[in-house]
């Protein structure tokens, strides 16, 4: 992927506020897909004992990295139809990273995979889920519209 796309990347991730709470950040965006980076802290803890990453953030993760995965193809974010998750096991404190890819791009629908793993590489949790892609209607002059507007909100 260009370095033009690796900022749209950049962008595409940047525009959410949850994403920027999380620290979010693009590590590798290309053909093959997407991976996502965010620093640990505390606030991710559900269990202050083990010191545990909650399973909305792994959730979150592999939602983000199937949607920017397929949003680099489409040009634009898409929703999110259907999701599963496998927790494999428990994320310690530590900085994590998500890889999405997406596995079937059809006219209305495509389903992605995504992985989230520890700093040493570990699998921590993974998924798939489904987006709805957007009608050619929606690409191109409502995309910048739409993005115009949210950025202006």
């Amino acid at each position: 992927m260009s370095s033009t796309a690796f900022a749209e990347a950049i962008r595409i991730v940047n525009r959410s506020p949850l994403n920027r709470w999380l620290g979010m950040f693009v590590l590798r965006a290309d053909e093959g897909g997407i991976t996502l980076g965010i620093p640990w802290r505390e606030e991710l803890v559900s269990n202050p004992d083990i010191g545990s990453t909650h399973g909305g953030i792994l959730a979150t993760l592999i939602d983000a990295a199937g949607d920017y995965a397929v949003a680099l193809r489409v040009g634009v974010p898409v929703p999110t139809i259907d999701m599963h998750v496998d927790f494999h096991r428990v994320a310690k404190p530590g900085d994590l990273r998500a890889e999405g890819q997406v596995i079937h791009q059809g006219r209305r629908f495509a389903t992605a995979h995504a992985r989230v793993l520890d700093a040493e590489g570990n699998l921590i949790a993974s998924g798939r889920a489904l987006y709805l892609l957007p009608t050619p209607a929606h690409i191109a002059p409502a995309t910048q519209t739409a993005t115009v507007e949210q950025e202006e909100a």
